[in-house]
Parts: structure tokens; C-alpha cells; sequence
């Protein structure tokens, strides 16, 4: 009896009964805790997830009773109340979703700090080239913070700040595109059969997830080809650091006013003072200050990137307090993880798929799912994805991006898809189970597209 209670309450955990509410997240922010690396979902996770802005997610935890579909795409749902206090049809499928199949969540993987200084440790500044490593204290300065804190860092004595977590996931995203590449060189040379569990991670896996296996992945490699892809990976990845990322740090630290070999080696970043306009022109361009004024990198972040407001705080890993503290100090420097962050992006823009991927063009997710159900209509993309009818048109005529309501539905749907998984059929079960809960007829539902009944869907 006691274990038929169990199994009935893990089913209700991962498949609720009732339409889905405020309730349900915290059981979200469980089920995901139990597959996240660092074994933590905070507050900016679950916005970001939900793809509502981080200061109205109190306000979504006490959410009731489910809202209809959204009749419009809401640029970013700031101005609407009542869109903070609902559980929307598209947040019910992905929670319903990531309930069932909480691995799919775009909750990057990262190394703890002491996974994280034996990966780089060989490309840090002051390694000789006879390999000799240098000391843990320089590992801290590498991200912004004082070289007192390296020790506490790689002991776990305390969480490390978001935005250091950011500037890792750049460094192991980097590091694991050049791993997968090099491997797969060796892989079209190699001159027997490469096991299909290091094809397949080497097609599917990326950043920490592909670099924590390297040890399995490079196993059939033949000794002389090992040596000569180690050496050939190593000097890929010094190369970077030191032409890419290093060269960032010191250009943040020339902002600053401060001599970079200075701050590599004890981390002093802080600069309190002031930069008047006036002083602007004292920096290169490379070289200008990150201040929180309104035309600066860091307050343009958002748009520059096309960003909803919740993307854009959890990709600099930032609470809302602490954006508006640095907007306050208008003519301050920003702290310097997250200036290096902020500037970092800008120089490589593109590296921002390493932190939070760009949702595919509905015109492709509409491609794929009628790969899959050749009788699926244009008109029915909008109710599945939790929108009305009437916006499947302007989401499958999208050639760039997802519509707002779609952004993670979306971006989930194309990865799994091309990881090979049963995508389609796993979102369409969580559509008809949200419609069971709430108690709409499902072959009406797919023949008129309407979330709220009692509404008319032209």
C-alpha cells in the first residue's frame, strides 16, 4: 500500500491532474534540482524558463486558475499585470514538458571550480612551456574577482557569483567546440571503426557535457594519435585564452586604469572613481570604461542582443537589484565579472549561443513537425506552442526567430529534435493533458485552435 501511495505521488509530482498553477512551479523548480549539475534552481532559472520578467515571478507562484491563450505576441510582458499572474497555455506545456523530461531544460551544464582550474590550469598566464602549472591563486583574477578568493572558490566554501558562472560556460563552450572538432578530424582518419558512443557524443553533446568525457572520448585513439591531437588541442586552446579571452581581461583592466599583468596576478580590479564624459576620451576604443549609465554596453545589452527582459538578466547571471544598483551609479564602473562579461559578448557576439541559445524561426519548427505529422496544419502551430489560431501565421512565417510566446517551447523543440528525440509526440501529450486538466474537448481543440472556449478564434 505504502509503495502503490508512492508511485501515485511521483505521478502527480510529473504528471498533475489539475491544470497547471502557480503550485506546479515549485514542484518544477524540484524536479529540476534533481538533474541540474550544481544541483540549485534559483528564481532567475525558473524566469528564464518561463520567459517572464524575474521581479513578476512571486506574482506567477500564486497564480490560480489558468488564463486563456494570448490573442497577440507581448513584447516582453512588462507592461501586463495580468499576464505575470497567470499561468499561460504556452508555460503549462513547457512546464508539463520539463516535469516529464526535466534533462530538456536549457540549463547549461558547468564544472565546479575545481573541475573548472584542472581544465584551464595548462593556459594560464605564467605556465612555462614545460608545463609546470602556476598556483591556485591565480585562478580568481581570471574572472573578475580578488586572488584571496581563489582558495575559497576551489574549497566550495561559498557559491560562486552568477556572472563568474557566465564567463565559464563562455570558457568551457569555446574549449569543447575546439575538443569536438579536433576529435572529429581524428575521427575521419582514424583507420577502424570509432565506437558509435563517442560518434554520438560528439554529435550531440557540447561544453562541459562533451569535455567531462574526454578522457572515454579519446580512448580509441591509438597512442601516437593521441599525443599528436593533445598537442595539437592544447596549443587550439592556449591560443584562444590568450588571444581571446586574456586579451579581454586586459583591455578591462586598461578601463579601469590598472596595469593588467598587475591584476592576472593578485586580481585588484576595484575602481570606484568616477569617468566623466570628458574622461571618455582618455580609452581607446578596446579600452572604454563599462559604466551603468544608459548609453553604455552594459545598459544596451538587452536590445543589442534581442533578448527578452528575463533572457537578458540570466545571461549576465545578474538579480534585478543588482542591475539597477549599477544603473544608479551612472558613471561608476560595473563590477568587473560582469564587465567582463558584457564586453567579452560584444567583442564575440556570437558566443552568446554558449549561455543562452537563439529560439530557432518558426518557419523551421513548422518544417520539422510536419516532418513528423505530414497532416499537421499551418493553423494548429499556434495551439500547440499554447497561442491562439489566429498567430500560427505570423510564427510559421517567421524566417529568424519564435514569436515570444514560443521563444522556449521552440528553442527546446529544434534542440531535442536534433538530438533524435520523440519531440513531437512528447509536446503534443502535454498539450492534450493540459486540455484534459482544464477540461476541453481535444478534437475540438485541434479542429478550432481555441485555448479559451468561450472566446471567439477567427
Amino acid at each position: 500500500m505504502q509503495q502503490s501511495r508512492s508511485r501515485q505521488s511521483r505521478s502527480e509530482l510529473t504528471h498533475p491532474s489539475a491544470p497547471i498553477s502557480g503550485n506546479t512551479l515549485m514542484n518544477l523548480k524540484l524536479v529540476l534540482e534533481s538533474v541540474v549539475g550544481d544541483g540549485e534552481v534559483r528564481d532567475l532559472d525558473l524566469a528564464m524558463l518561463l520567459n517572464v520578467p524575474v521581479n513578476r515571478l512571486g506574482r506567477l507562484k500564486k497564480a490560480g486558475a489558468p488564463a486563456g491563450a494570448a490573442e497577440t505576441p507581448d513584447p516582453d510582458d512588462e507592461q501586463d499585470d495580468a499576464v505575470a499572474a497567470t499561468i499561460r497555455p504556452n508555460q503549462a506545456i513547457l512546464v508539463r514538458l520539463l516535469l516529464k523530461h526535466p534533462e530538456y531544460a536549457p540549463l547549461t551544464m558547468r564544472p565546479g571550480n575545481a573541475e573548472m582550474f584542472e581544465l584551464i590550469a595548462p593556459l594560464m598566464p605564467g605556465t612555462g612551456s614545460n608545463g609546470k602549472m602556476v598556483g591556485k591563486q591565480g585562478y580568481a583574477p581570471l574572472f573578475g574577482r580578488s586572488y584571496v578568493s581563489s582558495y575559497k572558490m576551489l574549497a566550495e566554501a561559498e557559491s560562486t557569483s552568477l556572472p563568474v558562472v557566465r564567463l565559464q560556460l563562455l570558457i568551457v563552450g569555446r574549449l569543447g567546440e575546439m575538443f569536438r572538432e579536433l576529435c572529429l578530424a581524428k575521427v575521419q582518419q582514424a583507420a577502424k571503426k570509432v565506437p558509435d558512443y563517442v560518434l554520438q557524443s560528439l554529435k550531440h553533446d557540447a561544453g562541459w557535457q562533451l569535455l567531462r568525457a574526454r578522457d572515454s572520448l579519446t580512448d580509441w585513439m591509438p597512442d601516437v594519435v593521441f599525443e599528436e591531437f593533445s598537442a595539437e588541442l592544447l596549443r587550439q586552446w592556449r591560443t584562444w585564452f590568450n588571444e581571446c579571452y586574456l586579451n579581454v581581461l586586459r583591455d578591462e583592466a586598461l578601463s579601469r586604469d590598472l596595469d593588467p599583468d598587475k591584476v592576472l596576478l593578485k586580481g585588484n580590479w576595484t575602481n570606484r572613481k568616477n569617468v566623466e564624459p570628458a574622461d571618455l576620451q582618455n580609452y581607446d576604443r578596446a579600452t572604454q570604461p563599462i559604466l551603468g549609465c544608459e548609453d553604455s554596453l552594459f545598459s544596451i545589452f538587452r536590445e543589442s542582443f534581442g533578448l527578452t527582459s528575463a533572457e537578458a538578466f540570466w545571461a549576465l547571471g545578474l538579480q534585478v537589484k543588482a542591475f539597477y544598483r549599477f544603473r544608479q551609479r551612472a558613471r561608476q564602473r560595473i563590477d568587473a565579472p560582469s564587465a567582463l562579461l558584457v564586453r567579452y559578448l560584444f567583442r564575440y557576439p556570437d558566443d552568446i549561443r554558449h549561455i543562452i541559445p537563439a529560439p530557432p524561426s518558426g518557419e523551421s519548427i513548422l518544417q520539422t513537425i510536419q516532418q513528423d505529422d505530414p497532416a499537421f496544419r499551418t493553423s494548429q502551430l499556434g495551439p500547440m506552442f499554447g497561442a491562439s489560431r489566429v498567430m500560427s501565421y505570423e510564427f510559421a512565417a517567421d524566417q529568424h526567430s519564435s514569436p515570444f510566446f514560443a521563444r522556449r517551447l521552440a528553442t527546446i523543440y529544434a534542440e531535442q529534435k536534433r538530438r533524435g528525440q520523440p519531440i513531437y509526440s512528447q509536446l503534443r501529450e502535454c498539450v492534450e493533458d493540459e486540455l484534459k486538466a482544464r477540461g476541453l474537448d481535444s478534437r475540438e481543440f485541434w479542429r478550432d485552435g481555441r485555448w479559451n472556449p468561450s472566446v471567439s478564434c477567427s
